[in-house]
């Protein structure tokens, strides 16, 4: 099996994400009054770890999503689906839209990870 940021190509088949995964930044994900830390995120969506709640395949779902980064503070609260639960251990989720907003969001954590 090969990374999580490299896809699972040797295990599953070919690739069907049309998103490149990307392992940082690393963002922090507000969850049902829980705190969660992505594994590795995409324009589509995200993967967080250590997720322990009760949440289901398809289930609608609100989070607020923030760049960890200590200079900047960039937050955001976005719809999202459950894409795949691995209890105890992962949550996968998948963006409701990609809206303007959210794109902003992604590219001005960039931009500040760069500028350092």
């Amino acid at each position: 099996m090969t990374s999580y940021t490299m896809g699972y190509t040797n295990v599953r088949g070919k690739e069907r994400r049309k998103d490149r995964r990307l392992p940082l930044p690393i963002f922090t994900v507000r969850l049902d009054g829980q705190t969660y830390h992505t594994i590795n995120w995409s324009l589509g969506g995200l993967l967080v770890e250590g997720y322990a709640g009760e949440r289901q395949d398809g289930e609608a779902v609100e989070i607020d999503i923030k760049a960890k980064d200590a200079a900047a503070d960039f937050r955001m609260h976005i719809g999202a689906k459950v894409v795949r639960v691995i209890p105890n251990e992962s949550l996968s989720l998948q963006f409701e839209a990609m809206s303007p907003a959210l794109y902003e969001f992604f590219e001005r954590c960039f931009a500040a990870r760069f500028k350092r």
